[in-house]
Protein backbone atom coordinates (compact mmCIF):
# COMPACT_ATOMS: atom_id res chain seq x y z
CA UNK A 1 0.00 0.00 0.00
CA UNK A 2 1.44 3.24 -1.04
CA UNK A 3 0.13 6.03 1.28
CA UNK A 4 1.06 9.86 0.75
CA UNK A 5 0.50 12.08 4.10
CA UNK A 6 0.34 15.90 2.74
CA UNK A 7 0.88 18.77 5.28
CA UNK A 8 2.20 22.31 4.84
CA UNK A 9 5.27 21.80 7.40
CA UNK A 10 6.57 20.21 10.23
CA UNK A 11 6.89 23.19 12.42
CA UNK A 12 6.09 22.75 16.25
CA UNK A 13 2.23 22.32 16.29
CA UNK A 14 -0.02 19.47 17.07
CA UNK A 15 -1.01 18.25 13.78
CA UNK A 16 2.79 18.18 12.43
CA UNK A 17 3.24 16.42 16.20
CA UNK A 18 1.16 13.96 15.47
CA UNK A 19 1.82 13.29 11.79
CA UNK A 20 5.62 12.84 12.54
CA UNK A 21 4.55 10.07 14.91
CA UNK A 22 1.68 8.26 12.49
CA UNK A 23 3.78 8.58 9.63
CA UNK A 24 6.88 7.23 11.28
CA UNK A 25 4.63 4.25 13.05
CA UNK A 26 2.93 3.39 9.67
CA UNK A 27 6.46 2.78 7.98
CA UNK A 28 6.79 -0.32 10.33
CA UNK A 29 4.12 -1.98 8.55
CA UNK A 30 5.23 -4.38 6.55
CA UNK A 31 2.99 -3.82 3.51
CA UNK A 32 3.20 -0.29 3.42
CA UNK A 33 5.01 2.61 1.61
CA UNK A 34 4.83 5.98 3.61
CA UNK A 35 5.94 9.45 1.97
CA UNK A 36 5.80 12.64 3.40
CA UNK A 37 4.72 15.78 1.10
CA UNK A 38 5.53 19.08 2.97
CA UNK A 39 4.23 21.57 0.70
CA UNK A 40 6.49 24.60 1.77
CA UNK A 41 10.21 24.69 1.57
CA UNK A 42 12.38 22.08 3.87
CA UNK A 43 15.12 24.55 4.05
CA UNK A 44 13.62 27.11 6.43
CA UNK A 45 14.65 25.62 10.05
CA UNK A 46 11.26 26.33 11.59
CA UNK A 47 9.35 23.93 8.81
CA UNK A 48 11.42 20.97 10.38
CA UNK A 49 11.23 21.06 13.93
CA UNK A 50 9.75 17.69 13.76
CA UNK A 51 12.04 16.42 10.79
CA UNK A 52 14.84 14.31 13.31
CA UNK A 53 12.12 12.33 14.92
CA UNK A 54 10.79 10.93 11.86
CA UNK A 55 11.68 7.50 10.63
CA UNK A 56 14.40 6.93 8.30
CA UNK A 57 11.64 4.75 6.43
CA UNK A 58 9.75 7.82 5.79
CA UNK A 59 10.42 9.78 2.40
CA UNK A 60 10.06 13.27 3.28
CA UNK A 61 9.64 15.58 0.08
CA UNK A 62 9.25 19.26 -0.28
CA UNK A 63 7.66 21.26 -3.31
CA UNK A 64 9.00 24.83 -1.55
CA UNK A 65 5.60 26.74 -2.01
CA UNK A 66 5.00 29.87 -0.42
CA UNK A 67 1.70 31.59 -2.07
CA UNK A 68 -0.90 28.72 -3.91
CA UNK A 69 -0.75 30.48 -7.60
CA UNK A 70 -2.86 28.40 -10.07
CA UNK A 71 0.79 27.35 -11.47
CA UNK A 72 1.43 25.87 -7.69
CA UNK A 73 -1.52 23.75 -8.01
CA UNK A 74 -0.48 22.37 -10.56
CA UNK A 75 2.75 21.49 -8.72
CA UNK A 76 0.67 19.62 -6.34
CA UNK A 77 -1.31 17.94 -8.79
CA UNK A 78 1.44 16.57 -10.43
CA UNK A 79 3.91 16.12 -7.57
CA UNK A 80 0.69 13.79 -6.04
CA UNK A 81 0.11 12.11 -9.46
CA UNK A 82 3.76 10.68 -10.15
CA UNK A 83 3.93 9.23 -6.52
CA UNK A 84 0.97 7.02 -7.58
CA UNK A 85 -0.11 6.37 -4.17
CA UNK A 86 -3.55 4.76 -3.05
CA UNK A 87 -4.06 6.59 0.06
CA UNK A 88 -3.43 10.61 -0.09
CA UNK A 89 -3.94 11.33 3.69
CA UNK A 90 -3.98 15.14 4.47
CA UNK A 91 -4.17 17.44 7.31
CA UNK A 92 -5.02 20.97 8.64
CA UNK A 93 -7.34 23.54 7.39
CA UNK A 94 -7.42 25.18 4.30
CA UNK A 95 -5.21 22.04 2.21
CA UNK A 96 -8.67 20.82 1.08
CA UNK A 97 -8.91 24.14 -0.89
CA UNK A 98 -5.24 23.56 -1.95
CA UNK A 99 -5.83 19.67 -2.89
CA UNK A 100 -9.13 20.34 -4.00
CA UNK A 101 -8.20 20.51 -8.32
CA UNK A 102 -6.27 17.21 -7.64
CA UNK A 103 -9.23 15.63 -5.72
CA UNK A 104 -11.11 16.48 -8.80
CA UNK A 105 -8.71 15.67 -11.77
CA UNK A 106 -6.73 12.68 -10.01
CA UNK A 107 -9.92 10.35 -8.75
CA UNK A 108 -7.36 6.98 -9.11
CA UNK A 109 -6.46 7.49 -4.80
CA UNK A 110 -8.69 7.33 -1.60
CA UNK A 111 -8.52 11.12 -0.26
CA UNK A 112 -8.39 10.98 3.19
CA UNK A 113 -8.93 14.07 5.68
CA UNK A 114 -8.29 14.34 9.13
CA UNK A 115 -9.97 17.47 10.99
CA UNK A 116 -7.83 18.71 13.59
CA UNK A 117 -9.72 21.25 14.35
CA UNK A 118 -12.65 22.29 15.85
CA UNK A 119 -15.37 22.20 13.34
CA UNK A 120 -17.52 25.34 14.19
CA UNK A 121 -14.10 27.42 13.90
CA UNK A 122 -12.72 26.17 10.85
CA UNK A 123 -16.23 26.41 8.99
CA UNK A 124 -16.40 30.04 9.84
CA UNK A 125 -13.69 31.06 7.23
CA UNK A 126 -15.68 32.61 4.36
CA UNK A 127 -18.22 31.47 1.94
CA UNK A 128 -15.70 29.88 -0.67
CA UNK A 129 -14.12 27.80 2.13
CA UNK A 130 -17.73 26.70 3.53
CA UNK A 131 -18.64 25.76 0.00
CA UNK A 132 -15.90 23.71 -0.91
CA UNK A 133 -16.05 21.93 2.60
CA UNK A 134 -19.54 20.83 1.87
CA UNK A 135 -19.55 20.18 -1.87
CA UNK A 136 -16.99 17.38 -0.72
CA UNK A 137 -17.66 16.21 2.53
CA UNK A 138 -21.49 15.37 0.95
CA UNK A 139 -20.73 13.68 -1.92
CA UNK A 140 -18.19 11.93 -0.13
CA UNK A 141 -15.10 13.15 -2.54
CA UNK A 142 -12.73 12.48 0.18
CA UNK A 143 -13.16 10.16 3.44
CA UNK A 144 -13.46 12.15 6.51
CA UNK A 145 -12.02 10.83 9.83
CA UNK A 146 -12.71 13.02 13.39
CA UNK A 147 -10.85 12.94 16.50
CA UNK A 148 -13.15 13.02 19.34
CA UNK A 149 -16.42 11.95 20.02
CA UNK A 150 -17.44 15.85 20.53
CA UNK A 151 -15.90 16.42 16.96
CA UNK A 152 -17.63 13.61 15.31
CA UNK A 153 -21.03 15.11 16.32
CA UNK A 154 -20.00 18.31 15.32
CA UNK A 155 -19.37 16.64 11.80
CA UNK A 156 -22.75 15.57 11.52
CA UNK A 157 -24.13 18.41 12.47
CA UNK A 158 -22.87 20.35 10.37
CA UNK A 159 -22.71 18.43 7.37
CA UNK A 160 -25.71 16.36 7.78
CA UNK A 161 -24.03 12.80 7.54
CA UNK A 162 -21.30 10.80 10.06
CA UNK A 163 -17.90 10.95 9.41
CA UNK A 164 -16.25 7.51 8.01
CA UNK A 165 -13.90 7.39 11.30
CA UNK A 166 -13.28 8.49 14.37
CA UNK A 167 -9.92 7.66 15.73
CA UNK A 168 -8.50 9.68 18.45
CA UNK A 169 -5.05 11.37 18.18
CA UNK A 170 -2.37 9.66 19.96
CA UNK A 171 1.34 10.07 20.74
CA UNK A 172 4.56 7.55 21.10
CA UNK A 173 5.09 6.83 24.72
CA UNK A 174 7.10 9.61 26.30
CA UNK A 175 10.39 8.73 28.74
CA UNK A 176 12.49 11.22 30.01
CA UNK A 177 15.38 12.56 27.96
CA UNK A 178 19.29 13.03 28.69
CA UNK A 179 18.45 16.75 29.77
CA UNK A 180 15.79 15.26 32.43
CA UNK A 181 17.66 16.41 35.40
CA UNK A 182 19.19 19.50 34.11
CA UNK A 183 15.86 20.69 33.31
CA UNK A 184 14.19 19.57 36.33
CA UNK A 185 16.99 22.02 38.14
CA UNK A 186 16.24 24.60 36.28
CA UNK A 187 12.53 24.18 37.48
CA UNK A 188 13.81 24.64 41.00
CA UNK A 189 15.66 27.67 40.48
CA UNK A 190 12.51 29.35 39.50
CA UNK A 191 10.24 28.60 42.48
CA UNK A 192 10.10 31.29 44.94
CA UNK A 193 8.79 28.74 47.48
CA UNK A 194 9.85 25.52 48.38
CA UNK A 195 6.36 24.28 47.98
CA UNK A 196 5.72 25.96 44.77
CA UNK A 197 2.98 24.52 42.42
CA UNK A 198 4.28 24.01 38.80
CA UNK A 199 2.29 24.88 36.18
CA UNK A 200 3.16 23.80 32.37
CA UNK A 201 1.26 25.47 29.62
CA UNK A 202 2.36 24.39 25.65
CA UNK A 203 1.21 25.98 22.84
CA UNK A 204 2.01 29.06 20.41
CA UNK A 205 1.14 32.79 20.88
CA UNK A 206 -2.14 32.98 19.37
CA UNK A 207 -5.77 34.29 20.06
CA UNK A 208 -7.06 30.62 19.97
CA UNK A 209 -4.95 29.71 22.92
CA UNK A 210 -6.22 32.06 24.78
CA UNK A 211 -3.61 33.15 27.11
CA UNK A 212 -4.35 36.25 27.73
CA UNK A 213 -6.99 34.87 29.91
CA UNK A 214 -4.71 32.41 31.24
CA UNK A 215 -2.00 35.02 32.51
CA UNK A 216 -4.87 36.73 34.15
CA UNK A 217 -6.03 34.48 35.88
CA UNK A 218 -2.58 32.96 37.02
CA UNK A 219 -1.47 36.74 38.11
CA UNK A 220 -5.17 36.64 40.43
CA UNK A 221 -4.47 33.17 41.72
CA UNK A 222 -1.15 34.15 42.88
CA UNK A 223 -2.75 37.39 44.44
CA UNK A 224 -4.57 35.09 46.23
CA UNK A 225 -1.99 33.50 48.39
CA UNK A 226 -1.10 30.38 46.08
CA UNK A 227 2.44 29.57 45.81
CA UNK A 228 3.14 28.46 42.20
CA UNK A 229 4.50 28.95 38.82
CA UNK A 230 3.53 28.97 35.24
CA UNK A 231 5.98 28.21 32.77
CA UNK A 232 4.93 28.65 29.25
CA UNK A 233 6.41 26.90 26.22
CA UNK A 234 5.50 27.89 22.59
CA UNK A 235 6.79 30.39 20.41
CA UNK A 236 5.48 33.26 19.02
CA UNK A 237 5.85 34.96 22.19
CA UNK A 238 8.15 37.94 20.70
CA UNK A 239 5.61 39.30 18.78
CA UNK A 240 3.82 42.48 19.73
CA UNK A 241 1.05 40.19 20.85
CA UNK A 242 3.57 38.30 23.31
CA UNK A 243 5.55 41.17 24.76
CA UNK A 244 2.08 42.31 26.03
CA UNK A 245 1.19 39.11 27.22
CA UNK A 246 4.73 38.89 29.25
CA UNK A 247 4.60 42.62 30.07
CA UNK A 248 0.71 42.00 32.09
CA UNK A 249 2.36 38.42 33.73
CA UNK A 250 3.03 38.18 36.90
CA UNK A 251 7.13 37.42 37.64
CA UNK A 252 5.53 33.59 38.44
CA UNK A 253 5.13 33.61 35.06
CA UNK A 254 7.90 32.47 32.95
CA UNK A 255 8.59 32.32 29.03
CA UNK A 256 10.73 29.87 28.24
CA UNK A 257 10.15 29.58 24.48
CA UNK A 258 9.96 26.80 21.70
CA UNK A 259 11.41 23.20 23.05
CA UNK A 260 12.07 20.04 22.34
CA UNK A 261 11.24 17.09 24.91
CA UNK A 262 8.85 18.94 26.33
CA UNK A 263 7.97 15.66 28.63
CA UNK A 264 10.68 16.86 30.69
CA UNK A 265 8.76 19.57 31.91
CA UNK A 266 5.15 17.70 32.21
CA UNK A 267 6.93 15.32 34.03
CA UNK A 268 8.47 17.73 36.62
CA UNK A 269 5.15 20.00 36.68
CA UNK A 270 1.93 19.28 38.84
CA UNK A 271 -0.32 20.82 36.25
CA UNK A 272 -1.15 21.28 33.07
CA UNK A 273 -2.85 24.02 31.80
CA UNK A 274 -4.45 24.22 28.32
CA UNK A 275 -6.45 27.57 28.08
CA UNK A 276 -7.82 27.25 24.74
CA UNK A 277 -10.61 28.69 23.09
CA UNK A 278 -10.84 25.88 20.47
CA UNK A 279 -9.39 22.45 20.04
CA UNK A 280 -10.58 19.20 18.20
CA UNK A 281 -8.34 16.70 20.35
CA UNK A 282 -5.00 18.42 21.72
CA UNK A 283 -2.05 16.52 21.26
CA UNK A 284 -0.70 18.40 24.42
CA UNK A 285 -3.48 17.46 26.55
CA UNK A 286 -2.44 13.31 25.19
CA UNK A 287 1.02 14.42 26.42
CA UNK A 288 -0.15 15.48 30.02
CA UNK A 289 -2.31 12.26 30.33
CA UNK A 290 1.23 10.06 28.89
CA UNK A 291 3.27 12.44 31.93
CA UNK A 292 0.63 12.01 34.85
CA UNK A 293 0.13 15.19 34.55
CA UNK A 294 -2.75 16.40 35.88
CA UNK A 295 -5.03 19.00 33.78
CA UNK A 296 -6.97 22.26 34.10
CA UNK A 297 -8.49 22.79 30.64
CA UNK A 298 -11.35 24.83 29.48
CA UNK A 299 -14.46 22.94 28.26
CA UNK A 300 -12.81 22.55 24.64
CA UNK A 301 -13.14 19.76 22.37
CA UNK A 302 -11.34 16.55 23.15
CA UNK A 303 -10.64 17.81 26.69
CA UNK A 304 -14.45 17.04 27.35
CA UNK A 305 -13.96 13.85 26.26
CA UNK A 306 -11.03 13.00 28.36
CA UNK A 307 -11.81 14.97 31.24
CA UNK A 308 -13.76 13.41 34.05
CA UNK A 309 -13.80 16.61 36.39
CA UNK A 310 -12.33 16.06 39.81
CA UNK A 311 -11.54 12.70 39.10
CA UNK A 312 -8.60 13.20 36.27
CA UNK A 313 -8.26 16.40 36.13
CA UNK A 314 -10.43 20.05 36.38
CA UNK A 315 -12.15 21.68 33.93
CA UNK A 316 -13.87 25.00 34.12
CA UNK A 317 -17.19 26.02 33.52
CA UNK A 318 -16.55 28.35 30.55
CA UNK A 319 -13.51 30.38 28.66
CA UNK A 320 -13.51 33.25 31.67
CA UNK A 321 -11.17 34.12 33.54
CA UNK A 322 -13.45 33.80 36.42
CA UNK A 323 -14.54 30.12 36.11
CA UNK A 324 -10.68 28.95 34.64
CA UNK A 325 -9.35 30.72 38.29
CA UNK A 326 -12.30 28.30 40.32
CA UNK A 327 -10.59 25.53 38.01
CA UNK A 328 -7.00 26.44 39.24
CA UNK A 329 -8.05 27.11 42.79
CA UNK A 330 -10.07 23.43 42.75
CA UNK A 331 -6.61 21.74 41.67
CA UNK A 332 -4.74 23.46 43.93
CA UNK A 333 -7.31 22.25 47.23
CA UNK A 334 -8.26 18.78 45.76
CA UNK A 335 -5.08 17.92 43.21
CA UNK A 336 -3.79 14.92 45.64
CA UNK A 337 -6.81 13.41 45.95
CA UNK A 338 -6.08 12.53 42.00
CA UNK A 339 -3.55 9.20 41.41
CA UNK A 340 -1.32 10.21 38.42
CA UNK A 341 -1.02 6.80 37.39
CA UNK A 342 -4.18 6.77 36.28
CA UNK A 343 -3.72 9.56 33.89
CA UNK A 344 -0.68 7.39 32.25
CA UNK A 345 -2.88 4.04 32.27
CA UNK A 346 -5.02 5.86 30.58
CA UNK A 347 -2.71 7.01 27.98
CA UNK A 348 -1.58 3.53 27.16
CA UNK A 349 -5.40 1.93 27.05
CA UNK A 350 -6.26 4.86 24.67
CA UNK A 351 -3.63 7.03 23.13
CA UNK A 352 -0.98 4.81 22.14
CA UNK A 353 0.50 5.60 18.50
CA UNK A 354 0.31 1.59 17.76
CA UNK A 355 -3.46 1.81 18.43
CA UNK A 356 -3.65 4.89 16.62
CA UNK A 357 -1.76 3.33 13.54
CA UNK A 358 -3.82 0.25 13.46
CA UNK A 359 -6.87 1.89 13.56
CA UNK A 360 -5.72 4.09 10.46
CA UNK A 361 -4.37 1.16 8.65
CA UNK A 362 -7.67 -0.68 9.03
CA UNK A 363 -9.22 2.64 7.45
CA UNK A 364 -7.42 2.35 4.80
CA UNK A 365 -7.28 -1.05 4.01
CA UNK A 366 -11.13 -1.19 4.46
CA UNK A 367 -11.49 1.39 2.65
CA UNK A 368 -9.59 0.33 -0.67
CA UNK A 369 -11.48 -2.87 -0.34
CA UNK A 370 -15.02 -0.85 -1.41
CA UNK A 371 -13.73 1.59 -4.03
Amino acid sequence: MRILHVIFTLSSGGAERFVTDLTSELAEYKDCSVTLLMLKSDSIPENNFYRKELSPKVVVKSLGINKTTFRDLLKIYKAIKSEKPDIVHYHLAGMLNILLLTILLYRKPVYIETIHSDIKAIRGYNWKDRFIKNFCFRFHLVKVCTISNYNAQQFKKHYHRECDAMIYNARRAMKPSPLFETRRKEIECLKNHPDDLVFTHIGRCCVAKNQKMLTSAFNTFIQNGYHAILLIIGDGFNSTRGKELQDNACKNVHFIGEQHDIQDYLFNSDGFCLSSKFEGMPITLIEAFACGCIPISTPVSGAIDLIKNEDNGYLSKDYTKEEYLKALENFAQHHQQIDKNDLKESFHNQFSIESCASQYYTLYTNTLKTC
